[in-house]
């Protein structure tokens, strides 16, 4: 019979061991992606397709041969879990009959215990990642539902199981087997272990295969284990394997000693592996695999504890004591750290050690943190009671909501944030014909992220005074369309460069009257403005009609109008709205783009999306056939057509381009500006792009076009776009009315 320290030994080792296999599996998962054998789901491919996934990879050379190990050894680590239930059960049942055998459970004791065994460094880890969020972003938010579900060890329903960090199902799945536990010892005291393993793994057998064939959307959850009847088998063995050490342990450490033994291990590993194939041979294969790789380890490590000195076996006796909170933090660490997709790189490499080191330091500090904690909470519980305790801890959690609730009220004062939808939207209504304009008759003010401004609309919900059908004579009618720089986004209506244009000819014209009728209205593209002019054009029949266009209008050509409407957001929850305020978007946002983004930069060398979006980047990149092909011809029919309309109406038509932000500011010009982005790398930047695209297009068609870049640039000492965000300031207004007003008179375009 082994002594009482050896034999807690290799059940440390063995969960050690369990542990780094899990890590394994997650590390490889997450470089060469999951295998299909051993995890059936809803889309299952067919067997000769999981069978192909296993064939061997090439094309690295001489390190085919350890990445394909590290692929199957990491793949066949979900097994490292069946290692884990074998092991519980074996220590509860080891606890129990070395200080109680034969006696009645406790059972207030006994889920007091469990408790204090789970729940303490669960609610650390839950805490330490929403801590995280609030700084990065990315962690477990705290005004999730499904946070506090997990809180609670809830994860039994597919949106739950994996919610933010994959491995945590297993938590939820031993809570149910502590649960059970006490009905578990009664039927052992009662029928003893063989009929015990014997009868319950029939029925969860039974369970399980049924399970298999009768969900789909729930398989995956299902066959992991999400209910625990899926993975009571492992779970008894551990326990009945604990009643037969202890009741014959030399008889039963001799019988897995024996020839016979090693033989059936090898045997039932080889068919458990077979059987991960299939659907049906999943009802068993998890029993099989997990039994055979804890004996088989179980005779290893018996004989290496026999041999070899202790001082040997100190690391992996840490990590099996530490188990519990290394499990907790290593996968949340991997999904952070280590890349997704094959890359042989020391970059790839230095991540994945540097994972490790820090699952170690964070889970050693979550220990100390949380026994700390519970130590000072137990000295309270003796000075004041567990009464005021459990007050004192509500009226703590009714502060920080309050807390947390004030705050986003103050940004939504304050610093109102793009919630919910556009900024814009408060202003806006869907329209049938244009897919959206302005609410009409209706003076709205806009604030968000540093902007304060008035949008007025007229009857027909466009931007600007609304003039009579009917012309006056000796008018000339200039009808413009455009998005956000001529509605105009960031100013008072009043300030838009169409209404300083109208000022600014009719001064210059003398007694000519001038009317300048704005169509535009943010976020419209070439398929807006084509429906706005092809609509109004015959009503109002203008002398000439002014196009304007932006970098991003060969992104907008291939949006639909749905996805337009679902991007403004009518169909979300109003700004201002309870559900607002209860999901704290206002905060959140506010904390995003001050905190975690900044942050998340600094770390990951990756520039802010949203300093990327607000600069139009993307506008200025290579390699988008679906803009430069696609795209373009979309846009080059709109042009098209919108000619053809001016050819009917009798107008001009000229077209003019507004740059990029980036295109004319410099850095320290633009808060938002991301870092790491350089626009000198040509080979990922042609800042010349979406310039050079519409200018091939107008020249086709003979459309006069202006590059709104030579008189922008001008004034270089002046950005004439707003700092904080993507649109031009009341200067940037004025200076494009006067260059337009310039080319409209000098140009002849006036009659």
């Amino acid at each position: 019979m082994l002594k009482d320290k050896q034999r807690h030994l290799w059940v440390d080792l063995i969960k050690a061991f369990g542990l780094l296999w899990i890590i394994t599996n997650h590390i490889t998962e997450q470089i060469f992606g999951t295998p299909f054998i051993a995890n059936p789901g809803s889309h299952w491919p067919s067997l000769a397709e999981r069978i192909s996934q296993l064939r061997p990879f090439d094309g690295f050379g001489l390190w085919n041969i350890p990445l394909n190990a590290l692929r199957y050894i990491g793949w066949s680590g979900d097994q490292g879990v069946q290692l884990f239930l074998i092991a519980s059960g074996f220590g509860l049942t080891w606890g129990l009959l070395d200080k109680a055998a034969g006696k009645s459970l406790n059972i207030g004791n006994f889920y007091s215990r469990r408790v204090e065994r789970i729940y303490p460094l669960w609610w650390g880890a839950h805490i330490l990642f929403i801590v995280f969020w609030f700084l990065t972003g990315w962690g477990l938010s705290l005004i999730s539902s499904a946070t506090f579900l997990s809180f609670l060890g809830i994860r039994v329903t597919t949106g739950l199981l994996y919610y933010f960090s994959p491995a945590w199902w297993y938590v939820g799945l031993i809570i149910q087997l502590y649960l059970v536990f006490p009905l578990l010892w009664d039927a052992l005291r009662k029928w003893g272990p063989l009929k015990l393993l014997l009868w319950g793994s029939i029925i969860a057998f039974s369970i399980r295969g049924a399970g298999l064939f009768i969900f789909k959307d729930y398989l995956d959850a299902w066959s992991r284990g999400a209910i625990f009847i899926t993975r009571l088998p492992e779970f008894l063995f551990g326990i009945c394997l604990a009643a037969w050490l202890f009741s014959q342990p030399e008889t039963t450490a001799k019988r897995l000693r024996s020839p016979l033994t090693w033989i059936l291990v090898f045997a039932l590993y080889i068919l458990g592996t077979f059987l991960s194939l299939t659907l049906l041979g999943m009802t068993f294969a998890p029993f099989c695999l997990g039994v055979a790789a804890f004996i088989f380890l179980y005779l290893i490590l018996n004989k290496l504890i026999s041999v070899l000195p202790p001082w040997c076996f100190t690391p992996g006796k840490w990590v099996g004591e530490h188990s519990y909170s290394l499990f907790l933090i290593h996968d949340p660490v991997i999904q952070l750290l280590v890349p997704s997709g094959i890359a042989l790189s020391l970059l790839t490499t230095g991540r994945i050690f540097v994972s490790i080191i820090l699952t170690l330091i964070i889970a050693v500090f979550l220990e100390v943190s949380v026994r700390y904690v519970t130590k000072k909470i137990s000295q309270l519980v003796k000075k004041i009671g567990v009464g005021r305790i459990i007050g004192v801890a509500a009226l703590l959690g009714v502060i920080g909501i309050a807390l947390l609730v004030s705050s986003d009220l103050m940004v939504s004062k304050f610093d109102p944030q793009e919630v919910l939808g556009w900024g814009e939207r408060s202003s806006l209504v869907p329209d049938p014909e244009f897919g959206w304009r302005l609410k009409p008759s209706q003076t709205t003010r806009l604030r968000w992220e540093s902007y304060d401004y008035l949008v007025t609309a007229n009857s027909l919900g466009f931007p600007g005074p609304e003039y009579s059908v009917i012309k006056a004579p000796d008018t000339f009618r200039i009808m413009v369309t455009g998005d956000a720089f001529t509605s105009a986004e960031g100013v008072d209506t009043d300030q838009a460069w169409p209404r300083l244009l109208e000022s600014e000819l009719s001064s210059s014209l003398g007694g000519k009257k001038i009317e300048v009728l704005n169509f535009a209205i943010t976020g419209y593209g070439p398929n807006q403005y084509e429906a706005v002019i092809q609509h109004f054009a015959p009503i109002y029949k203008p002398d000439l009609i002014l196009l304007e266009v932006f970098v991003n209008d060969f992104q907008d050509a291939i949006s639909t109008t749905q996805e337009f409407q679902s991007s403004i957001g009518f169909d979300q929850p109003e700004q201002n709205s309870v559900y607002a305020i209860i999901h704290m978007v206002q905060l959140q946002r506010w904390m995003r783009l001050n905190l975690q983004d900044p942050i998340k930069e600094i770390v990951s060398g990756h520039p802010s999306p949203e300093g990327y979006n607000l600069g139009n980047f993307k506008a200025l990149e290579r390699g988008h056939p679906e803009y430069e092909i696609v795209a373009k011809a979309i846009f080059a029919q709109r042009l098209k057509q919108i000619q053809s309309i001016a050819n009917e109406a009798n107008a001009k038509f000229l077209v003019f381009m507004v740059p990029a932000p980036v295109q004319i500011c410099t850095k320290s010009q633009l808060a938002y500006y991301p870092r790491g982005v350089d626009l000198a790398n040509s080979e990922r930047f042609d800042t010349d792009l979406p310039q050079r695209m519409v200018g091939e297009m107008t020249t086709s068609l003979s459309i006069p076009f202006y590059d709104l870049r030579n008189p922008l640039s001008e004034i270089s000492k002046t950005c004439p776009y707003q700092p904080h965000n993507m649109h031009w300031t009341s200067y940037g207004h004025q200076v494009v009315a006067n260059y337009l007003k310039n080319i409209l008179l000098t140009n002849g375009y006036i009659h």
